[in-house]
């Protein structure tokens, strides 16, 4: 099926208000759509909860929408099979990365209501994979090892230096997980998406951060672009991506 958009949403980390603002702008159509949720749904935000029921709403309502598991998620499942949700490791991973407001939700809910939605996020994939005219397009929260032939979880869940720096190929990966303030030396004020010239588009904007958003890129709106060879301008740059605001 040939779809009008397909699109990428980065990173929530509970920001739920912002989800909202962002969604509206999306207008999906699951008739003519495809949207890929990026991961890193928890942790950090007030609402990390709220934003899980919504993304899972949305995957079990429309066909072609498809939610990824980040690492905040692996963590989430780590620490859950270790030490359940009744307990408390001060000093795990997990809760030093922004998982406490997670664990306390997850607990304060009704039983069947957090087991359902833990279950909900042991069954995201690590990567999808779809192609617009021709182009493969790879969808992972973090990257790929542009080394390795077989990745392995830590890779597509973590990387950040070695595949922005040293990946050449020629698959489309659309990613989250690194913030674009992070990447190219530190920049607060670098709150939109980056398309970078190996192939890379990065669409974590920071919700968590000072002035941060969360972005969706029109990935086909991309290539259609680019499909004449000519460097695009700010303005069709921005026209790629929607934001929260």
């Amino acid at each position: 099926m040939a779809f009008r958009r397909i699109l990428a949403v980065g990173d929530i980390h509970g920001h739920m208000e912002k989800l909202r603002s962002l969604w509206k702008q999306i207008a999906f159509d699951d008739k003519e759509d495809m949207l890929v949720f990026l991961g890193d749904y928890i942790d950090r935000g007030a609402a990390p909860v709220e934003v899980l029921r919504f993304v899972c709403a949305q995957v079990e309502r429309h066909t072609n929408v498809h939610a990824l598991c980040g690492n905040h998620e692996a963590m989430m499942l780590g620490y859950i099979k270790t030490n359940g949700l009744d307990d408390f490791d001060p000093m795990d991973i997990w809760l030093m990365n922004g998982g406490k407001v997670t664990q306390q939700q997850l607990e304060a809910l009704p039983t069947a209501e957090s087991e359902s939605l833990v279950a909900f996020v042991k069954a995201r994939p690590l990567y999808f994979r779809t192609q617009h005219s021709g182009q493969s397009i790879l969808f992972v929260h973090a990257g790929v090892h542009p080394a390795r032939k077989k990745q392995t979880s830590s890779d597509l869940l973590w990387i950040r230096d070695d595949f922005f720096d040293l990946y050449r190929g020629a698959e489309l990966v659309v990613v989250g997980h690194t913030p674009t303030q992070a990447i190219g030396g530190r920049d607060m004020s670098r709150n939109v998406p980056l398309f970078l010239p190996n192939n890379i588009i990065a669409c974590d904007t920071g919700s968590f951060l000072p002035g941060g958003r969360i972005s969706c890129v029109d990935v086909t709106r991309w290539l259609d672009l680019c499909a004449d060879g000519h460097t695009l301008t700010a303005d069709e740059l921005s026209s790629c991506y929607m934001q929260s605001a």
